[in-house]
């Protein structure tokens, strides 16, 4: 653990906060994930054993529980009161990270797994035609996950990366940097579609909805700051 010889409340909440992963890991508690698998597909890059020792500290520092479930066989995690309290500290880190330290996407960045997991917990139900549907993404430029299935009932949505064997409702076919563009508020779906760098696939009606249903980003509607890079101050 990080430790910086301050009384300061920034260094002593830098310290609980400031080890690599930590930040998104609450993130994704506050996003509601829960099991260790979960974490790892939010978080692709992360290896077992440092989401291990990170999810250990935020335990012994008091922002997280962790809770038997299946009659012991695994665990779930959640926060505690302090660590709910973080909601408005990783809601304005978002809004500022949108605003001043976005840039053009590396292709390093395009992170297909965090896409799809944000997509299968963003998708409305309400607004989904007859409130369920098998949707597929593909992504043919890639040789690994190319293939997603998110299944939508009344229990929920369910992200696969094999063919859950069920008639598919609207077929989705892009790029990544296309679709996380999209999910991200920089291109809007109409003219993505447009442009034919993203295809759909199936259903008009699911088609003629996605807008609808397809939630983007909560970030999305955040700006860009203007380039402040050669304004000169007094």
């Amino acid at each position: 653990m990080l430790k910086y010889g301050q009384f300061c409340p920034i260094a002593k909440a830098s310290e609980v906060l400031g080890e690599k992963w930590t930040v998104l890991i609450v993130r994704e508690l506050l996003l509601g994930t829960k099991r260790f698998n979960d974490f790892q597909r939010a978080l692709s890059l992360i290896s077992p054993t440092v989401l291990a020792k990170r999810l250990k500290t935020l335990e012994e520092q008091g922002l997280v529980f962790r809770k038997a479930v299946g009659g012991g066989r695994s665990s779930e995690y959640h926060l505690t009161p302090a660590g709910r309290e973080l909601y408005p500290v990783i809601e304005e880190l978002a809004v500022w990270g949108m605003r001043w330290a976005r840039k053009h996407m590396d292709d390093s960045e395009l992170d297909v797994e965090l896409l799809m997991w944000d997509v299968q917990r963003r998708i409305d139900r309400d607004a989904l035609p007859g409130g369920q549907a098998v949707i597929r993404f593909s992504f043919p430029d890639l040789k690994r996950y190319r293939d997603w299935w998110v299944v939508v009932d009344e229990s929920g949505a369910d992200l696969c990366t094999s063919n859950p064997g069920k008639d598919i409702d609207l077929h989705v076919v892009s790029d990544p940097r296309t679709l996380i563009e999209v999910w991200m508020g920089d291109a809007t779906l109409s003219a993505a579609t447009s442009s034919g760098k993203l295809k759909l696939v199936g259903s008009a009606l699911y088609s003629r909805t996605m807008k609808n249903w397809f939630m983007l980003s909560n970030t999305r509607d955040i700006m860009q700051a203007p380039h402040i890079a050669n304004r000169q101050y007094d």
